[in-house]
């Protein structure tokens, strides 16, 4: 007879709009949220509509005790910090960021923990992993006792046809180990292949007390090489990879197809889109004036295509680098609207004839893999619903993080 089931107790910083509470329901995993804490008033309000049940706390992270801590009693806890610090397109602050304090914050506050959660996930932007925050972190997670896993992911990768390249890291207080036994023969082969780096930890049936780490070198730039070394030995296994972060993001890209390179069965952007009459769209029609001064600029894709870019908080306030835009009338081409020595009226009446228009933030959350369920509070402007979705994260690519990071829990074991 199976044992019952206990709940993990989890906490969510930076919770946001509830990203990582639907990634632990599509996880399957048994748990209960004891606290989520976020500053953030927007998101807040999105995450209290949706959970109303829930212990939201709108509050500095810095302002969480020790106290807090041991009353919150936490088996895991997810943390998706602020990712200006790192993104590319930022100033890159780094450490030196104000919006880093509070990360930097639960760093210093994990080792003084009497107990300490069993599993930890991190999410940020590709530029994390070669950042001196993520050093710090590696460096607290060792010092504890933690074993880790570090990859870069995007939804595309998931058979979800929007990217979203993402750092993320697992770790495991020991002695939990990893061991992938939740996960399906694809998942494991593509966690397998957008590994980043690793630190895994395991016992000897001889000796417990005997652990071993090996030292990875995340955060690689370089692009001549890709390398992967795997060592295992009669009791114990360690295994080290790492892989140029360059030639992931390219594979994706620009989509090269290698033997080691794993091709899901992607579903087309149909599939993510509302069901609503015409009329109802008409709100979301690319005005003429953007059609004309960033037309050339725009991601223009159409429903039976199975890639979206990147939703960013900036979408339906900027063009370029923002977000893709719907083509209706699939009977033409953006590049027939393009055409040479066409002057700039003939162009725009070309474009409109494409009937381009934005995806909606409830088609953003479906890219998202939220469910129907999920909703924005009515007060909120389509740009408010625009900049916390740009904020969230892939709730489907969480969960099988989850589902690797939970597969080696005493409480799911069979008696």
């Amino acid at each position: 007879m199976a044992a019952p089931v206990e709940q993990l107790r989890v906490v969510e910083f930076y919770s946001g709009v509830g990203g990582m509470h639907y990634a632990l329901i599509l996880s399957e995993i048994p748990f209960t949220v004891v606290a989520a804490v976020d500053i953030n008033e927007v998101a807040n309000k999105v995450y209290k509509h949706n959970f109303p049940d829930i212990n939201l706390l709108q509050r500095n992270i810095q302002s969480v005790s020790l106290k807090d801590f041991t009353k919150w009693d936490a088996d895991v806890f997810l943390m998706s910090p602020p990712c200006q610090p790192f993104t590319r397109v930022g100033l890159k602050g780094d450490k030196s960021d104000p919006r880093t304090s509070s990360f930097l914050y639960l760093l210093q506050t994990l080792p003084q923990l009497t107990k300490k959660p069993g599993y930890i996930l991190v999410e940020n932007v590709k530029g994390f992993e070669s950042s001196d925050t993520r050093n710090e972190l590696i460096d607290v997670l060792k010092k504890c006792n933690f074993s880790y896993k570090e990859f870069l992911l995007s939804p595309t990768d998931l058979g979800v046809p929007n990217q979203r390249l993402r750092y993320f890291l697992l770790a495991k207080h020991q002695p939990l180990i990893f061991k992938e036994t939740t996960l399906t023969n694809e998942e494991k082969t593509l966690l397998n292949h957008q590994i980043l780096s690793e630190n895994v930890c395991c016992h000897s049936n001889q000796d417990k007390n005997n652990l071993q780490e090996v030292e990875s070198t995340p955060g690689r730039t370089d692009t001549s090489d890709i390398d992967a070394t795997s060592e295992p030995e009669a009791d114990i296994q360690n295994t080290s990879e790492s892989m140029s972060m360059s030639n992931l993001e390219s594979q994706r890209d620009i989509g090269i197809k290698t033997e080691d390179k794993i091709s899901p069965k992607e579903r087309n952007i149909k599939e993510y889109l509302e069901a609503l009459s015409q009329e109802s769209f008409e709100d979301f029609d690319v005005p003429d004036k953007t059609l004309l001064r960033f037309g050339r600029v725009m991601d223009i894709v159409r429903e039976e295509d199975e890639r979206t870019c990147c939703f960013t908080k900036a979408y339906g306030h900027y063009v370029e680098g923002t977000g893709s835009f719907l083509q209706r009338n699939n009977s033409l081409t953006k590049q027939w609207a393009f055409e040479d020595r066409l002057d700039s009226n003939v162009t725009l009446l070309r474009l409109q004839h494409l009937g381009l228009r934005y995806f909606t933030p409830r088609e953003v959350a479906n890219f998202h893999c939220f469910p129907k369920e999920f909703s924005f509070p009515s007060e909120l402007s389509r740009k408010q619903q625009y900049r916390a979705l740009g904020n969230s994260l892939n709730a489907h690519v969480v969960s099988v993080l989850l589902r690797l990071e939970s597969s080696q829990v005493d409480i799911f074991d069979s008696r």
